[in-house]
């Protein structure tokens, strides 16, 4: 493990901005994983308790503050993909374990296991990030979340210090929530467990899931009746490129928050007052418009929706002081880009004049989906 100090973090994040970090390593296998926990553990002088921990994936979900990160970041590219052999004994004959490193490529492996065949994560197609940060954040779009196929998390129980395997029942999975986000130290705030791998039970003969709006239009419009996996896999992909910005172009994070959960009575005050707002019943944590079955009694509302069409702020774009630009896509007005040397502060303050407008309007108090560092 090479150990480098006051590393910017902006090269390392999607947003392109923040500050330094006090320790900088990279990862590559579990050893030197362990090697930088033992480092982050150690009392660095008679007054000072150990460094907090910050880990790295594709930095795509993370907004850095401007005054750095005060501990060690480790940046996690364990990588690789296999199929699980030892599993095969368990599972069925249309069904196949795939396990991948926590630093791979997050859409390499969907390209993986589209080429192979295996359905279950295709609809997350194209999401920046690595495999390692998909259960933490249990990331989802177009009517799929990665819980449903995510079999087990291997990770480094950093207050143990040994290797544990983590069920799905385990991860405790939520709406873009996990357990991994809130297993904290107390005082140094570092997390409980690391991700190092993480498998998927994937199926080989599985159902697409095109009820989603915006792919049956994209089908229907490509006059495709009858779509393979692969013309999943490419729909998606179209369609995420058409509605959010490129975030190797633009300082981003793709969508800045999370869509509200509302119950059924504060949804029908708000369907009498913008009859077209889109809602669907909750299933069990997650969102799904196909089935109303096993609801949880709340609805999941479009944010997106409500800050174009409610707060009319898409596309919106304001100078900020530090002489850079902040404002929402023009294309999604969930999507915040930050460009012309804007701060990490002054997407804050943005994204808090965002909450305070859908407040404002709908009485909803939203959460960010990015994580804030400092």
């Amino acid at each position: 493990m090479k150990l480098s100090e006051n590393i910017s973090l902006a090269q390392y994040t999607t947003f392109k901005i923040g500050g330094k970090a006090r320790f900088f390593c990279v990862v590559t296998s579990e050893d030197e994983l362990v090697e930088a926990v033992e480092f982050a553990k150690l009392p660095k002088d008679s007054k000072t308790h150990s460094l907090p921990i910050l880990v790295l994936g594709g930095g795509s979900n993370m907004l850095v503050s401007d005054a750095g990160f005060d501990g060690i970041v480790i940046k996690n590219e364990i990588s690789g993909i296999k199929v699980e052999d030892k599993y095969i004994k368990d599972i069925g004959d249309d069904d196949l374990f795939v396990s991948a490193g926590a630093g791979e490529s997050w859409d390499n492996l969907v390209e993986y296991s589209v080429r192979n065949g295996l359905y279950g994560i295709e609809n997350l197609s194209a999401i920046p990030g690595t495999v390692g940060a998909a259960p933490v954040q249990n990331i989802g779009a177009y009517g799929a979340e990665a819980a449903q196929t995510i079999s087990n998390v291997r990770a480094l129980d950093t207050k143990m210090m040994k290797f544990v395997e983590l069920s799905k029942e385990d991860c405790k999975f939520g709406y873009r929530d996990s357990i991994f986000k809130h297993e904290r130290d107390l005082v140094t705030k570092q997390p409980r467990y690391i991700i190092t791998v993480v498998s998927f039970k994937l199926v080989k003969n599985g159902v697409l899931k095109i009820d989603y709006k915006d792919v049956r239009e994209y089908f229907d419009k490509k006059n495709i009746t009858v779509p393979t996996l692969t013309d999943l896999r490419r729909s998606i992909i179209e369609i995420r490129t058409s509605k959010l910005p490129d975030w190797k172009e633009w300082g981003t994070a793709g969508s800045f928050f999370k869509n509200p959960s509302v119950t059924v009575v504060k949804f029908a005050e708000l369907k009498d007052k913008y009859p077209d707002l889109p809602g669907f019943p909750e299933i069990g944590g997650e969102t799904n418009s196909s089935d109303s079955s096993n609801t949880t009694g709340d609805m999941k509302v479009s944010l997106g929706w409500i800050l174009d069409k409610v707060c009319d702020v898409r596309g919106l774009t304001v100078d900020t002081a530090s002489g850079g630009k902040v404002g929402t896509y023009s294309s999604q007005a969930l999507v915040i880009i930050a460009r012309d040397g804007a701060t990490a502060a002054d997407v804050l303050d943005f994204s808090k004049e965002l909450i305070r407008r859908v407040k404002d309007k709908t009485g909803i108090v939203i959460e960010a989906e990015v994580e804030w560092v400092c």
